[in-house]
């Protein structure tokens, strides 16, 4: 018997592949100075439906985990190659995030060392260490005291150099630190910091903790759909409240964000499987069919993702003649002709966005006709 379930939810992968599907809008353009403001992340604090989509999937990732890893068989010793099999995964996916950040651009010098791919693989083989090991008090317990120390550290430790603690853009510890520990190793030439930077990687831990907790009451059988959403929303308020000493803020992920996001993902998780997986099928079984394209998505989830950012990389470092400087990218060479022009620009941009994510989905469709899954 494997250590993990073959089994899937259609929940998981629904909202897996909303998660995916929002990601591929969101990176993919077709112009970046049109683009609707709830596509944009937020400049600093704040939160808008761009930054909702990463944190989403770093729930599913801890809920997959808490789903289908039999802890009890690993405990027991009956798991044998579980735990090289979660090496190769998390080394795979790491290696694939630094590809992903030299492709078409490689100089070692400025090659950035994090990323969604390496964040993801951080936040599966930590939740997946302490998922076997902890029960779920303890990781309730560890969640709060990962946001309780994080919060401590960000908002009262003075930043080096500035002898006083800031949650300012251009100086904060998170930032401090990346520049000690990465150099120029980081998300954008003249920034200070990363998004996916060495402190916030404790709170994203966090959000994975909590996907671990919905798995393991997925795994139970999902009972008491309802009161799994309350405590979603409880959790949602809680970080709300928090907001107002330390503000919601993708980009150093702060503690209220996560609970924010984390409760979020809660209520969603326990709404798609009364839909889906739940006796929501037999009042609404139209949305079986409605969810088959998110589906089919988040079924190859990571696959469909890396193939959506080489190609969008590849469409933008692709030169052909003309424009103004003598050539131009591949990318907008298709944009102008596709759909400069024939709408609003806002309306423009999404259109390109939106049939970024039409291929995507061909793809999955394929894959999904054909049953296969790609797996690491």
């Amino acid at each position: 018997m494997s250590t993990e379930r073959k089994a899937r939810l259609t929940c998981v992968d629904c909202l897996r592949g909303l998660a995916v599907a929002v990601m591929i809008v969101v990176n993919n353009p077709g112009d970046s100075q049109h683009v609707f403001p709830q596509l944009r992340h937020a400049a600093w604090n704040g939160l808008t439906l761009a930054d909702c989509v990463f944190p989403l999937f770093l729930v599913l990732v801890g809920t997959s985990v808490g789903l289908s890893i039999d802890r009890d068989r690993v405990r027991a010793g009956q798991a044998a190659g579980f735990w090289p099999k979660v090496g190769r995964r998390t080394g795979i996916l790491f290696a694939l995030g630094l590809l992903e950040n030299a492709y078409w651009r490689f100089s070692f010098e400025s090659l950035r060392l994090p990323g969604v791919l390496q964040r993801i693989a951080i936040v599966y083989l930590v939740a997946a260490w302490l998922h076997v090991r902890l029960c779920s008090r303890a990781l309730a317990a560890l969640i709060l005291t990962l946001l309780t120390g994080y919060w401590l550290l960000l908002g009262w430790v003075p930043v080096p150099g500035l002898g006083r603690p800031s949650l300012d853009a251009d100086s904060n510890l998170q930032g401090w630190l990346d520049q000690l520990l990465l150099g120029s190793h980081i998300w954008k030439f003249g920034t200070t910091w990363d998004p996916e930077g060495v402190l916030s990687t404790l709170p994203a831990i966090a959000l994975g903790l909590i996907g671990v907790l919905a798995g393991r009451w997925l795994r139970r059988g999902a009972p008491a759909p309802g009161r799994a959403a309350g405590l979603g929303l409880a959790v949602l308020g809680l970080g709300r409240l928090w907001s107002l000493w330390f503000p919601l803020n993708k980009s150093i992920c702060s503690s209220s964000f996560v609970l924010v996001l984390g409760g979020a993902g809660v209520v969603l998780l326990a709404a798609t499987h009364w839909l889906l997986n739940g006796r929501g099928r037999a009042v609404w079984p139209a949305w079986a069919a409605w969810a088959r394209p998110l589906t089919m998505l988040g079924t190859n989830a990571l696959a469909v993702y890396a193939t959506a950012s080489f190609l969008a990389a590849s469409l933008r470092h692709i030169h052909l003649p003309g424009g103004p400087n003598g050539s131009m990218r591949l990318q907008a060479y298709l944009y102008q002709g596709l759909f400069a022009g024939q709408a609003p620009s806002d309306w423009a941009s999404l259109g390109w966005s939106l049939l970024c994510l039409l291929v995507m989905l061909l793809g999955a469709w394929a894959l999904s006709a054909r049953r296969i899954v790609i797996t690491l």
